[in-house]
């Protein structure tokens, strides 16, 4: 029973074994299969993207100049912008200044022009209408006074009538 036992047991490990010895060679070609498609595919995807990893290099290649030179102009734009917007501010600042002064003296000269035709109006008065004023009220009392006179005179000639009418009528 001993050797039985250990018979069986050999045989047993020994079945295990070759069973254990043809799975490893079944994963084995399964291994070697799926390797050998890996190596078609990759195959076929380096035949197939060498032309476009070509293509994308050229183009690489062909744009780095152009986009080298797109941002040295990008650059001088912005800096010539800097400074056309600088001279623009400093522009404003001097139209705003400028046009402030001649505010100022446009004021000056309305300030300036009121006073000067205040004053003409106030000589105006003083120095001709204040004798026009006069000389109006000379003539003004001159014409009543010869109206005045005028007046008893044709009294005193209706009275002279009249008394002469009277004395004749007596």
């Amino acid at each position: 029973m001993d050797n039985t036992i250990i018979t069986i047991f050999v045989v047993v490990a020994a079945v295990a074994i070759v069973l254990q010895a043809g799975i490893l060679f079944a994963l084995y070609k399964a291994l070697r299969q799926t390797s050998e498609r890996m190596e078609g595919i990759a195959g076929r995807l380096e035949q197939q993207a060498a032309p476009v990893l070509t293509t994308a290099a050229a183009i690489l290649e062909d744009a780095k100049p152009k986009i080298a030179e797109i941002t040295t102009n990008l650059a001088e734009t912005s800096a010539s912008v800097r400074v056309h917007v600088a001279q623009v501010g400093e522009a404003t600042t001097e139209i705003v200044e400028r046009a402030r002064l001649q505010v100022a003296r446009l004021d000056e000269f309305v300030v300036s022009a009121a006073q000067k035709v205040e004053a003409t109006s106030e000589m105006l008065q003083h120095k001709v209408f204040s004798p026009m004023r006069r000389v109006r009220a000379v003539v003004t009392a001159l014409n009543a006074g010869l109206a005045f006179f005028k007046a008893n005179r044709s009294r005193q000639r209706h009275n002279s009538e009249s008394v002469e009418d009277e004395e004749m009528f007596i």
